[in-house]
């Protein structure tokens, strides 16, 4: 940074680290802020040259916060003061002299309060006035949307020239706003707040009674969902199922009743071929086998079929109801070498 009369920086007090990771990271913020306080400091310094003081005061009031030192301050106020803004400068010189003085730089500590001597019969000052009929325990007031504490409620504050905004509000009261104008240096102004107007109350929320529709938000349009009615039980796969267990127990009666013909067929053969049980010709013999063979495949044909029948029957009948629907069933005969029977086939 600059040194000589106008600037000088201390270097900052070390903080002892507790991790060797946090001290690097400490110094390189801190070396980043004093590399961009300098610049920041520069910078202001040329446009202050210049005469661009409204460009040159922000940079170094940034360059102040980021690298504090009792140059920048004095540089600030000046710049301050020949901006015209009285207070800000008073105030900064002010501060200048306590840091200053900490510093154990004397030349500087006299200097500035010197200045700030001189600037005290420049000041301009607002006073807001809260009278009885205003005053209520909850009450705020703001000054350019800084708090001003009910101390400072009828105190004579320095302020810069300018147009001054002023807020006060409380719960359940509108908020009021009123602007003083500062012209010049040493005005003395006063600005009054009035009794803080009641807000109006909401309007209560009522719940739309039964058979009234509530009224739609012009901010927004719902639409209501649709209605969806709950899932039908739909019998058409019970009833498929019993269409085909009956079919499959026709089916078994009809290989019931050709067996049973098969065994009546042979037995009438064997009768032929045969005087007694235990006189047959091989003839009788096979045919006797045969119908002893086919009139118990009949039979358990038969005891199956009708069981299935049985049970397709009672399947059907107790599906829920459903929307119709067609059912082909078919039964195809089946001829084999060693059997013979039928083929169920359908769709649904």
């Amino acid at each position: 940074m600059m040194t000589g009369k106008w600037r000088a920086r201390a270097a900052p007090f070390g903080v002892i680290a507790f991790a060797l990771t946090a001290a690097t990271t400490a110094r390189s913020q801190s070396s980043a802020d004093q590399a961009a306080a300098e610049a920041l400091f520069k910078q202001g310094r040329d446009l202050m040259a210049s005469g661009h003081l409204a460009e040159a005061c922000p940079k170094l009031a940034e360059s102040q916060r980021l690298d504090p030192g009792t140059g920048t301050l004095l540089n600030l106020a000046t710049c301050y003061e020949r901006n015209g803004q009285i207070a800000s400068a008073w105030v900064t010189y002010k501060e200048a002299a306590t840091a200053a003085q900490n510093a154990d730089q004397a030349e500087r500590a006299q200097l500035a309060r010197r200045k700030a001597a001189e600037l005290e019969s420049k000041l301009s000052t607002l006073t807001i006035v809260v009278p009885a009929a205003a005053d209520r325990p909850d009450l705020q007031i703001k000054r350019d949307g800084d708090t001003i504490g009910r101390p400072g409620w009828g105190v004579a504050i320095p302020v810069d020239p300018g147009m001054h905004t002023v807020e006060a509000s409380a719960p359940g009261r509108k908020v009021w706003q009123g602007q003083a104008t500062v012209e010049g240096a040493g005005v003395q102004a006063t600005l009054e707040v009035p009794p803080l107007v009641e807000a109006p109350a909401e309007p209560p929320m009522t719940a739309p009674t039964a058979g009234t529709a509530a009224p739609a938000t012009p901010s927004s349009s719902i639409a209501a969902a649709p209605e969806v009615a709950p899932p039908t039980a739909h019998g058409t796969a019970q009833r498929a199922g019993g269409l085909v267990t009956g079919a499959v127990g026709v089916a078994g009666l009809i290989v019931g009743t050709t067996f049973g013909a098969i065994a009546r067929a042979d037995n009438n053969d064997a009768k032929k071929n045969c005087l007694v049980d235990s006189a047959c010709n091989p003839q009788g013999y096979a045919s006797s086998t045969s119908a002893e063979h086919a009139a118990t495949a009949s039979t358990v044909a038969f005891i199956a079929g009708g069981a299935l029948v049985a049970a397709g029957l009672v399947v059907y009948l107790t599906a829920p109801p459903s929307s119709p629907r067609s059912a082909r069933i078919g039964l195809t005969p089946m001829v084999a070498e060693a059997a013979t029977g039928v083929a169920l086939h359908g769709g649904w």
